[in-house]
């Protein structure tokens, strides 16, 4: 089954109001779709949760003539073909005209988001040319999966406590677990608010993320002055320099457990914070980079040292490889379609979320299908 073809859909939703992380702000709800046709009709899907994504895009642009042509069912041959790329002097063949392209150190997340599309497509076309959803391809059997509701931001001209009926209206509809963003007050501001949630969820499971907040003193002040609260894991708490080391004196000074690996590009990062971080739950996004073909490869690595994987985001692709896992653990899931619009909007159809567990159906490859109205319609 040859490929003959790779299109790119970025799209861009403007968010009603602005989403404070710690430190960053979302403005818009934004993904890529990657298309892969093939010359025996079969076209998967994948997409990428990434940005700055002109830059993505015309990363795959140059990508199509390296993979135009192979066969789409070896998927291995692509991925280390693309990967190539970031260690080779393929790139100066990419484009010529652009002389010195500079797709090494300062391109490689994109690299490896624009990875993660084209082999999360070609898992779609596997899927679908054997008539199988992912999860069965990958051996595992059906069963609801897992997942929280995340949510929780700093919500630009609101009350950081808007946070507290928030997080009770997720536990009302069914959630067991839920997440919340810390790290944008100070702490005595965010004690205020994790509190007050604990109170009005009563027992479920409360996650809090810090998107790399914190230095290491400043986290383990932090955490020690929330972990009466019952917190279930503290995510990614520090400055992205420290992320790994840090991380494992962290862990020598809570009892909570620690979550990270959303922003690792590739296995070699997660076997780093694994090793020397501490974690207990590894949160790779294969919608970020690398694709489903690495994501096995780390969630093998975690397995190892028992570690349970949480992946970032797109459940829709996410929760075959969770349901799939030895190790598989939950999926993220953002229940606020003011933040999530693209959840509501992009699918006709897709896993069904039903009182806190992810529903996978018996549709060949990821089993969703695009709304191309909605694409067209925030094309950027």
């Amino acid at each position: 089954m040859i490929i003959t073809g790779l299109t790119t859909h970025a799209i861009a939703v403007p968010l009603g109001t602005v989403f404070w992380m710690s430190r960053e702000p979302y403005r818009t709800d934004s993904e890529i779709i990657v298309e892969v046709t093939t010359d025996e009709g079969i076209t998967g899907y994948g997409q990428i949760h990434g940005r700055p994504m002109a830059e993505i895009v015309t990363i795959l642009d140059n990508f199509t003539e390296l993979i135009t042509g192979m066969d789409a069912l070896e998927h291995l041959a692509v991925w280390h073909k693309l990967f190539d790329v970031t260690t080779s002097r393929t790139r100066e063949k990419m484009d010529p005209d652009l002389g010195q392209p500079h797709f090494g150190a300062g391109k490689r997340p994109q690299i490896m988001a624009a990875i993660a599309g084209i082999d999360i497509a070609l898992w779609d076309i596997k899927g679908k040319a054997l008539g199988l959803p992912i999860w069965k391809l990958l051996g595992a059997k059906n069963r609801p999966v897992s997942a929280y509701g995340s949510g929780g931001y700093y919500e630009q001209g609101e009350s950081p406590l808007k946070v507290v009926d928030e997080m009770a209206g997720y536990v009302e509809a069914g959630y067991r677990a839920v997440k919340m963003k810390c790290g944008g007050l100070d702490v005595a501001g965010d004690l205020e608010r994790i509190s007050k949630v604990r109170e009005s969820i009563g027992d479920a499971w409360l996650m809090i993320d810090a998107n790399s907040a914190y230095t290491l003193e400043q986290a383990t002040d932090a955490i020690q002055t929330f972990a009466e609260h019952d917190i279930f894991w503290f995510e990614e708490p520090l400055h992205w320099y420290d992320s790994a080391r840090g991380l494992g004196r962290l862990a020598t000074r809570t009892h909570v457990a620690l979550a990270s690996g959303e922003s690792e590009l590739h296995r070699w990062g997660i076997r780093d914070l694994v090793d020397l971080g501490g974690i207990r739950y590894m949160q790779f996004d294969c919608t970020r980079a690398g694709g489903v073909t690495e994501f096995l490869r780390v969630t093998a690595y975690a397995e190892m040292h028992g570690i349970m994987v949480a992946p970032h985001h797109d459940p829709q692709i996410h929760g075959h490889l969770v349901l799939a896992a030895p190790n598989g653990f939950a999926v993220e899931t953002f229940p606020n379609p003011e933040r999530d619009p693209l959840w509501t909007e992009l699918y006709t159809k897709r896993p069904e979320i039903r009182s806190g567990m992810l529903h996978l159906s018996e549709d060949p490859g990821f089993g969703f299908d695009i709304d191309w109205r909605t694409v067209d319609r925030y094309r950027v």
